[in-house]
């Protein structure tokens, strides 16, 4: 018989400290299935973890950035399921390494009926937005360009997606609409 060890996994690797930048970019990479308020922070010290996963219960979707005593990204990741971001930081709860350093949440809420694979691209595209790939030691996030994000928030197939014209294009408006 094999004992898990008390420490199963290595402590997750500290990012660049979250500020409005960071979290206008995790918003933005929702696009248009953003809802709620802006990103507050919530404390997950021990003390009040109970009651911040009882409030994070209800965001049943979204994008969630966990960050230590210091301020400085943990973890980026996703919701998109029954028990919402709570029941996500449950599980990162189970690793006593994350347990002791991870200190509070911003959470980035999504429209809890938005396609799951449309909340996989926004993880992924937060991350480059954010400029994460790389910097957080062996973290892996969703690889998705630009148009297939696009694709995915909008639920427009990409190859009808084009690039909005330029300010200053006077070339009308392309609706077909009469004058």
């Amino acid at each position: 018989m094999s004992v898990v060890p008390l420490d199963c996994c290595a402590e997750p690797v500290a990012g660049p400290v979250v500020d409005g930048r960071m979290l206008r970019h995790a918003r933005t990479a929702l696009g248009p299935l953003a809802c709620g308020d802006w990103p507050a922070p919530h404390s997950l010290v021990t003390e009040r973890r109970a009651r911040t996963l009882a409030v994070l219960d209800e965001v049943l979707a979204g994008l969630y950035l966990v960050v230590d005593a210091d301020g400085r990204l943990r973890w980026l990741g996703k919701a998109h399921r029954d028990g919402g971001v709570g029941a996500r930081l449950r599980d990162h709860f189970r690793h006593p390494e994350r347990s002791r350093v991870y200190a509070g949440v911003f959470v980035v809420e999504a429209d809890p009926f938005s396609p799951p694979r449309a909340i996989e691209a926004a993880e992924g595209w937060a991350a480059d937005l954010i400029g994460l790939r790389g910097r957080m030691g062996p973290r892996t996030w969703p690889v998705v360009t630009q148009k297939q994000w696009l694709a995915l928030v909008t639920a427009h197939p990409a190859s009808g997606i084009r690039r909005p014209r330029p300010a200053g294009d006077n070339t009308g408006d392309r609706s077909g609409k009469p004058a």
